[in-house]
């Protein structure tokens, strides 16, 4: 039986820089898509050979589902969800000076113009699991999660490891964190006001998280 291309799908600021260090360990150069994207993907794997084509083992990087439609073999994903309002904060603070395009337009945007302005801070998560073109709805996405082997917690990431390299078989899962926004406030710091006006534009990725928390609980304790 042909193996599942195995697709980790980097929702932004929940752990998967750090997570994707890991993934990537048990990969040869040629076998994995790293963080490559679409249009330049595509191009490539399309002037492979049919012999490299099948050396194509993962795929990692901010893509939505659907991007196993440029492959013609099995596949499977995994991700990682964070607490909605916690990445939205760290999103804000991380992107205020990442250099080009976002510190660029965001130099002079507040919190609460930031939240209005990004796609990424409005059901960001819950748009990735749908599909680039797809209707946002929390049935779309329980159907596209039924592919999904593992959907973990950022919040419980080492339980999260743990599943993960059951999973995949994964040797080495040492780690140290990467990309984490060091200069941000605690949630209890960010005015109410804001709070709200985030949980307004985050209903869906609040409900599916909070489906997705419930779920991952039940599989640590199946494990145990």
């Amino acid at each position: 039986m042909e193996k599942k291309l195995i697709i980790f799908m980097h929702i932004p600021k929940t752990g998967g820089t750090t997570l994707n260090d890991i993934f990537k360990k048990s990969y040869a150069e040629n076998e994995i898509y790293d963080h490559v994207p679409l249009e330049a993907m595509r191009n490539h794997f399309s002037q492979l050979k049919e012999e490299d084509k099948k050396e194509i083992k993962a795929i990692s990087g901010h893509h939505f589902y659907g991007i196993h439609d440029l492959f013609s073999k099995p596949y499977t994903y995994f991700t990682m969800m964070r607490n909605p309002i916690e990445r939205v904060i760290s999103l804000y603070y991380f992107l205020k000076t990442y250099p080009g395009y976002y510190e660029e337009n965001m130099r002079n945007m507040s919190f609460e113009e930031y939240i209005d302005w990004d796609p990424q801070a409005r059901n960001g998560q819950i748009h990735q699991i749908c599909g680039q073109n797809s209707q946002l709805s929390l049935e779309k996405a329980k159907e596209n999660l039924k592919v999904f082997e593992v959907v973990g917690i950022t919040e419980m990431f080492n339980e999260s490891l743990l599943l993960l390299k059951n999973k995949f078989n994964w040797a080495n899962i040492e780690y140290k964190k990467e990309n984490v926004t060091k200069s941000r406030p605690r949630i209890s710091e960010v005015s109410p006001k804001i709070i709200k006006k985030i949980e307004k534009n985050n209903e869906l990725d609040i409900e599916l998280y909070e489906f997705i928390k419930s779920n991952f609980i039940k599989q640590l304790k199946r494990a145990e």
